[in-house]
């Protein structure tokens, strides 16, 4: 009996797979996620391909959806701009993995005690920091993570947006 040879297809051909649309609801997500920043919610309608109303809609959705199951991340809507960010009851454990800032010990200590404090003269960093430590406000000015402004013989250190944006903290 002559053996019989099944059809060959070329190796190159995939199935055909309809493709979905995406969920509104999930690109937003995605896109607050992916961003580590701000975003305005036009952007967001534009990234959705929706409405900024239906936009507006969807974050608030998402919002309720991650407080509903009690998730480490939340959304956080300020002046029209959402972001989402790690809740502060779980920043601790996890602060180490985020991005590196490429800023040095110290000056990272620095940073985190004015952020702490929400702002704090330059003056009272000798009770906390032996040493040098103009030289390590000089580099966080410098990075942009902290501004300076003159008060009497000292500045008064405040944390700026672009530290809250890379730290993920809103402000």
């Amino acid at each position: 009996m002559p053996a019989v040879e099944e059809p060959t297809k070329p190796v190159n051909e995939e199935p055909m797979v309809e493709e979905k649309k995406p969920d509104a609801l999930r690109v937003v997500e995605a896109a607050l996620f992916i961003a580590n920043r701000p975003l305005a919610i036009a952007e967001l309608a534009l990234v959705a391909k929706t409405t900024v109303k239906k936009a507006g809609e969807l974050v608030e959705e998402l919002k309720k959806e991650l407080n509903g199951r009690s998730s480490s991340i939340e959304v956080i809507v300020e002046n029209g701009q959402a972001s989402l960010q790690v809740r502060p009851a779980y920043l601790g454990p996890v602060a180490g993995l985020s991005k590196e800032t490429g800023l040095s010990r110290k000056a990272t200590r620095i940073l985190a005690l004015v952020a702490k404090k929400g702002e704090m003269l330059q003056s009272e960093l000798k009770n906390y920091f032996r040493g040098e430590i103009y030289a390590y406000v000089t580099e966080l000015k410098n990075a942009g993570y902290l501004t300076a402004e003159k008060k009497g013989n000292t500045r008064l250190l405040r944390p700026t947006k672009k530290f809250s944006e890379s730290f993920q903290l809103s402000e």
